[in-house]
């Protein structure tokens, strides 16, 4: 919920300063340079220039690695997958055993069983095969309840010096889905978002200040979707959160499809005079819900992420936090190379060209949530 909500405040103060920063225009000199202009086209370069110099200097001088909470949990569970099927039950057994007592352990032994659950679905290796990685990852299964500093395959993948391509050898199948929906999510969002300005400009004759206004109403709306999918989050689990939040965004664009250009796109702007046609309120609404609900969703993959991911990349650099950047801004990339491929294919018909992929990715990862239920389940 925290996530959603900054991303959200980030989201509704960009254009909310794109509004206020048009209506400043002055000349300044620079030493060496010239002479330069202050307006609302060069105004918003300027000031996330110096809002970038203020951040980075900041993270210079005051941040420092953080430490990673659950990684010892994290590594408990993954001790029990690791071990073959015959030895699970005493593992198990004796955890509960030397845990009893205490609050979180319960959850972790629940977790565990889960994780095993959802191993079940996977491709697996052979029982020697697994008997032969147990023998490597411990010596005993006493070293490996009481010896926490015992040398085993996970700890040795832990280590800050591996690289990225061992890091890609870590991803396991709960992860890639995570990052597929990040992806998918990613490119929807930005087909929306990034071609507001030349679809309501062609279609309904918008100016820069209502494209800015309709961002401005899309950020303060998803501030209180983020605090109502926190609470919920307390009630439900994140998969079903997420698929929730996944449906609700595919019903967003499909306010915004708009049947009548299959048929008819004889007229300019938008066929205005056929009920069936997406008008400027249409396009609003199904604008603030697509973009709420695709933020929304966001969070609860994040934190799905940091759930399912295995303990050899919760640390480190070539890390979860990194990849699902990597993917994050990939979906954006790839979202504005397609706004200007399909661009060039047809401006009077570019809202359709948008919305029916950004549409089929979404439910494409309504679909693959749903067949992969069990395996995300934490």
């Amino acid at each position: 919920a925290s996530f959603g909500l900054a991303t959200a405040l980030g989201a509704a103060l960009g254009p909310g300063m794109a509004i206020i920063l048009d209506r400043i225009e002055f000349e300044f000199y620079i030493p060496l340079v010239g002479e330069h202009y202050f307006n609302g086209m060069t105004g918003p370069g300027y000031f996330m220039a110096l809002n970038w110099f203020i951040f980075t200097i900041t993270i210079l001088l005051t941040f420092s690695e953080p430490t990673r909470s659950g990684l010892d949990e994290l590594k408990q569970r993954e001790d029990v997958m690791e071990s073959p099927s015959s030895k699970r039950n005493a593992l198990l057994e004796n955890n509960s055993t030397s845990y009893e007592g205490t609050a979180c352990d319960a959850n972790i032994l629940d977790d565990a069983v889960v994780c095993l659950k959802s191993t079940d679905t996977l491709p697996t290796t052979s029982q020697n095969d697994s008997e032969d990685d147990c023998s490597v990852s411990s010596d005993t299964e006493d070293d490996k309840l009481t010896n926490s500093g015992a040398t085993s395959k996970i700890s040795a993948s832990c280590n800050p010096s591996y690289h990225c391509c061992s890091c890609m050898s870590h991803i396991t199948k709960p992860v890639v889905i995570c990052m597929t929906l990040i992806f998918a999510q990613r490119f929807a969002l930005e087909s929306i978002v990034g071609s507001t300005s030349i679809i309501t400009k062609n279609r309904y004759g918008w100016r820069i200040k209502n494209v800015g206004t309709l961002h401005l109403v899309n950020g303060l709306i998803v501030i209180p979707v983020s605090l109502l999918s926190g609470y919920l989050s307390t009630f439900y689990e994140d998969r079903f959160m997420a698929l929730c939040f996944l449906v609700i965004a595919l019903g967003g664009m499909t306010i915004l499809f708009d049947p009548t250009d299959l048929v008819n796109q004889e007229n300019y702007s938008y066929n205005s005079d056929d009920l069936l046609s997406t008008n400027s309120v249409e396009y609003i609404i199904g604008s603030l819900i697509s973009f709420s609900g695709i933020e929304a969703c966001e969070s609860f993959v994040a934190s799905l992420i940091s759930k399912v991911i295995p303990s050899a990349l919760a640390q480190g650099t070539f890390n979860a936090g990194l990849l699902e950047t990597l993917v994050g801004t990939g979906g954006r990339a790839t979202g504005d190379v397609f706004i200007t491929l399909m661009g060039l294919r047809s401006i009077r018909g570019l809202l359709n060209l948008l919305i029916i992929p950004g549409a089929v990715l979404i439910g494409t990862s309504v679909l693959l949530v749903l067949a992969n239920y069990e395996i995300l389940a934490v």
